[in-house]
């Protein structure tokens, strides 16, 4: 099963494994990045992205990002090479 809202996950959490979470009301709390293809989580969007571009360069969320930021950048009409592929000291 896959929650896309947080509320949604702690309330499963709390009404099916009897799990309580240590947040106030309408406390805040840090972002995660979670993998669509793994797993892994991160609370830093550098190191997500990392990882995606890492282990999954033929990833939709890699996809969606280049999208995303062709289209906010318009001046750049293609991605430049090393962006699309980790560098070989990377690994």
């Amino acid at each position: 099963k896959a929650f896309t809202q947080r509320c949604s996950l702690e309330s499963h959490l709390r009404k099916i494994h009897g799990v309580r979470q240590q947040y106030a009301y309408r406390q805040r709390r840090s972002k995660i990045f979670v993998c669509e293809d793994c797993g892994f989580t991160s609370s830093r969007p550098d190191e997500y992205f990392l990882h995606v571009r890492q282990q999954h360069p033929s990833s939709p969320a890699l996809r969606r990002y280049y999208r995303k930021h062709m289209l906010e950048s318009p001046s750049q009409h293609s991605i430049a090479p090393f962006m699309l592929y980790p560098a070989a000291g990377l690994y």
